[in-house]
């Protein structure tokens, strides 16, 4: 192992992202969750103090997470200096912004004139916030964040949120709920089988950060799409919906930990490693000259 390989293995230091990416896409998928129900007709556009309560707890916790990855908390506001330009600042901004409706809107008083507008702005701002928190990261380096990479976390958010709403429905709507989260969660499965393609023909011409977890990734894979996707069905259709909506939350995390740390990048050393490959193949030797196959070799006497 070379020792750059040594340095990239030797810890996991996107931790905090992962724990902001996994927060927010859960508290933004509530907000997202809760409109589409709304659109159907099944609740109310605004939403209840509980559904904004946790979709806020949620953002503002991943929100100070995100504070570790940026090393100290004054550098946060000059996240937001390129808004409109940097899908970093963009990012910043739209989970700023739904945080902080989400928060005046649960301090106002009942009865204000501004807190059902300020819930339902907090909503509505979960759009843009699950949009930002999947295409900034499409990176020309990075191999495995493109394709459907970027539009994971509306599915994850739209799964996890969906299914902590349904037993707020209304007894008619509940077993539609059901099978909309069933699709969300085939949606998902078929992302999950995308992403396992595309990690595969990175590897043809990059880098992984992580080569110990590579090693492992049809093991963690394959549990990827049992916390994520078989035990949810089955647990909703079992009628276990505490159980599905817990183990859709442990997938938000493991999820944006394979998503880290199953990247495969394209550098230099990926492309001279390359090099090195096609001339091992070529049985080139160390002077230079090429060794001719065994093939060519005439038998002894000839």
């Amino acid at each position: 192992m070379t020792v750059s390989r040594r340095k990239i293995e030797s810890g996991f230091h996107e931790l905090p992202l992962v724990l902001f990416t996994a927060l927010a896409t859960g508290g933004a998928g509530m907000g997202l969750a809760h409109l589409g129900m709304a659109f159907l007709g099944w609740v109310p556009w605004i939403p209840s103090t509980e559904v904004s309560g946790v979709f806020t707890a949620l953002l503002g916790v991943g929100l100070l997470f995100s504070v570790g990855h940026l090393g100290r908390p004054l550098r946060g506001p000059l996240a937001l200096v390129r808004v409109g330009k940097s899908p970093l600042s963009n990012e910043v901004l739209f989970v700023s912004l739904a945080l902080a409706a989400g928060i005046f809107g649960l301090a106002m008083p009942a009865g204000h004139a501004l807190k059902s507008p300020m819930a339902l702005g907090a909503a509505m701002a979960s759009v843009p916030v699950l949009v930002a928190l999947g295409f900034v990261y499409r990176l020309s380096g990075q191999l495995t964040w493109r394709g459907t990479a970027p539009f994971h976390p509306l599915v994850l958010g739209a799964g996890f949120g969906m299914t902590l709403l349904l037993g707020s429905l209304p007894l008619g709507a509940q077993a539609r709920g059901e099978l909309l989260v069933l699709l969300v969660l085939l949606i998902d499965g078929l992302l999950v089988w995308e992403r396992s393609w595309r990690i595969a023909n990175a590897l043809r011409s990059g880098l992984p950060s992580h080569p110990g977890l590579m090693d492992q990734r049809g093991s963690a894979l394959v549990l990827r799409v049992l916390l994520g996707n078989l035990l949810p069905a089955v647990a909703l259709l079992s009628g276990w919906r505490e159980l599905a909506g817990f183990s859709l939350f442990l997938n938000l995390f493991f999820d944006r930990f394979l998503f880290y740390g199953l990247a495969v990048r394209h550098t230099t050393e990926s492309e001279v490693m390359k090099v090195e490959a096609a001339l091992r193949a070529r049985r080139v030797l160390p002077h230079g000259s090429i060794s001719p196959s065994p093939s060519a070799i005439p038998p002894h006497g000839s």
